[in-house]
């Protein structure tokens, strides 16, 4: 068996070989929906793919795409690991492996999360180490006993069962109950798309400068991260006296998953408070919880990397996951979230 490895160019990714892979993969016309994502990642300026071929077949690929990081105060090129995979018949022989390694020796700070024990465990021999540490959380609204239905079942029966255990916000009266809101006296203000601008961006650049990682929120990166998803999120200004002191932003409600339990529900993708707020994460997150209320929109639940004294609540995995990264090094305090890389299908 002859094995190959080749980054493509630009004008391969069009190839009728590559094409055909694709279409293996992802089914009919899955060429066509993965090429808007590649645009995508694209766009950033280096997004590099590179396949496997076998006796002359591409047979799976692995891809980068860089963004900037400020890790230590350093503002540095990382590379996010995105969109691997092998055909059935290729597996076990070397090759999802190799095509890591090339991406770990290519790319500077080349990193993603441990999805599965198989995919971690490829990245570390590879010279992946833990740069951060990853809290994957569900915060019930109306649902928790459903939701872990159909996990439990799943792991018993090999089956995912549901059951209608719904009370419409219950969860969320519970936990309001026993918290003291700080919002009296802010103006919550709705951010369109259109509305980015360098405010913004140097608001949020500045709320996260005592963190040890980020990914550099400038304007550039804004308009790239949130225009994929345009129409499909709401973001809210926390404002009191004139001036920002939290950014929010989350999914309209979707079929969402966590872990292997499907429900309807919300992603967050950024929340950023400033260091001089006296503001906390559960005042947001309560407050995201009740925009969805006063407009009658039903939820299941919300996820989020972000952590508040909130019960019940599901962590996965326990304690937590770690970002996989070639920095060398593991962090104390980083900050990522959903709008960082394509997680919320975890």
């Amino acid at each position: 068996m002859e094995v190959t490895y080749k980054f493509l160019t630009a004008e391969e990714i069009h190839s009728p070989k590559y094409i055909e892979l694709q279409n293996k993969i992802h089914g009919k016309n899955g060429y066509v929906s993965r090429l808007k994502r590649m645009a995508h990642y694209a766009a950033m300026g280096d997004f590099r793919v590179i396949v496997a071929i076998i006796n002359g077949k591409m047979v799976g690929q692995a891809s980068a795409y860089k963004v900037k990081a400020v890790i230590e105060g350093k503002e540095q090129p990382f590379y996010w690991g995105c969109d691997t995979f092998l055909l059935p018949e290729s597996r076990g022989h070397g090759v999802g492996k190799h095509l890591q390694n090339e991406l770990h020796k290519s790319c500077l700070n080349f990193s993603s999360a441990w999805y599965s024990p198989i995919n971690g465990i490829i990245k570390r021999k590879c010279g992946g180490t833990d740069l951060i540490d990853l809290k994957f959380t569900y915060y019930p609204v109306s649902n928790f006993c459903g939701l872990m239905w159909q996990l439990v079942s799943a792991k018993m029966f090999k089956k995912r069962l549901t059951v209608k255990v719904q009370i419409p916000f219950l969860y969320y009266k519970l936990n309001r109950w026993f918290h003291r809101s700080k919002l009296k006296g802010y103006e919550m203000r709705e951010i369109l798309y259109s509305e980015l601008n360098e405010e913004i961006a140097e608001f949020m650049e500045s709320s996260l400068k005592d963190y040890d990682f980020h990914i550099k929120r400038d304007l550039e990166y804004l308009r790239w991260a949130y225009g994929w998803k345009e129409g499909q999120y709401h973001m809210l200004a926390f404002i009191r006296n004139g001036k920002i002191e939290a950014i929010v932003a989350f999914s309209k409600p979707h079929d969402a998953t966590h872990v292997i339990a499907h429900f309807r529900g919300i992603s967050i993708l950024d929340l950023v408070i400033s260091p001089d707020s006296d503001l906390t994460v559960k005042d947001i997150l309560l407050y995201v919880i009740q925009y969805h209320r006063e407009r009658n929109e039903t939820i299941e639940g919300l996820i989020t990397f972000e952590q508040m004294n909130y019960f019940p609540k599901f962590t996965y995995p326990i304690p937590s996951t770690p970002l996989l990264s070639t920095y060398g090094k593991k962090l104390q305090k980083g900050y990522i979230s959903f709008i960082d890389q394509d997680m919320d299908q975890i």
